[in-house]
């Protein structure tokens, strides 16, 4: 791919597009500290939560690499959710040499409560909006995420890489 040579406004303006969409990124984030403040949870314990929550319990790395994490960051968000006494790592059901991590009856309980406070919120914000609207939203959502995609596999073939990327979640 070759570089398009930009003016130093253009440079500007899409400077000024990408912090725009990383502060919703980071908007989102803070939005998560406010909502589970009162839990002592952070936002990617909350993910790593909600993910045990619909599993029957987890390997580290593929939390890790399904949370698109780094596994130092998972096992220190694995440490704190076994000190708070929401989850516990024990031996893999089908090969001893591997952890598994579990949610703990009042992990259970907590993440419960956290998806039911995400999901009160989203309604309510999915709410100011008709259905056609967030149709679109979500359509063109998915079209942004999909071409980043396929842009950053043109990227990764021109420089002779073959690295394979997450799988986009609709």
């Amino acid at each position: 791919m070759v570089s398009k040579h930009y003016t130093d406004r253009e440079l500007k303006e899409l400077h000024e597009h990408r912090e725009n969409t990383l502060s919703v990124t980071l908007i989102g984030q803070r939005r998560h500290a406010i909502l589970f403040e009162p839990y002592n949870v952070s936002h990617t314990e909350y993910r790593a939560m909600a993910l045990l929550f619909f599993s029957n319990g987890c390997e580290p790395s593929v939390m890790a690499d399904k949370l698109m994490i780094l596994r130092q960051t998972m096992t220190k968000v694995i440490d704190s959710l076994e000190a708070k006494g929401y989850a516990v790592r024990t031996v893999h059901p089908y090969d001893r040499r591997k952890l598994f991590v579990n949610l703990l009856p009042e992990g259970k309980r907590v993440a419960r409560e956290l998806l039911c406070l995400e999901s009160d919120y989203i309604a309510g914000v999915d709410g100011r909006f008709t259905e056609e609207e967030m149709q679109t939203y979500r359509s063109l959502a998915a079209r942004i995420q999909q071409a980043r995609e396929d842009v950053m596999q043109e990227i990764l073939r021109e420089r002779g890489g073959n690295v394979e990327l997450p799988p986009i979640k609709e």
